[in-house]
């Protein structure tokens, strides 16, 4: 039961990593707007990353070789998303506790 639960979380997080990150790489590409598949990318990981917008008074800043944007807020969600979902994991799995275990 333990390793199903792992993997649907395994799953999702990599899943929620992938829009993000995917998202923050394609604005700073300067990606296709008009491309549906970005289109998607966009809409898709926009509920991700929507918190951390105005978050710290980071604006976005236009990057002149590639036209595209630097989106801190993408770059910020992805970090906690990482780092949450490494929480998360090592406790699931029990790795947060084997250090404790007295004899």
């Amino acid at each position: 039961m333990r390793s199903l639960l792992l993997t649907i979380f395994a799953v999702l997080w990599a899943i929620v990593l992938v829009l993000v990150g995917g998202r923050f790489v394609a604005l700073l590409a300067g990606a296709n707007q008009d491309s549906e598949l970005i289109q998607n990318l966009y809409d898709w990981s926009e509920f991700w990353v929507k918190p951390f917008f105005n978050m710290f008074g980071l604006a976005n800043k236009g990057v002149e070789n590639t036209g595209g944007t630097f989106e801190p807020a993408s770059l910020l969600a992805f970090a906690v998303y990482l780092i949450v979902g490494a929480f998360v994991w090592m406790i699931l799995s029990g790795a947060a506790f084997t250090r404790f275990r007295h004899a």
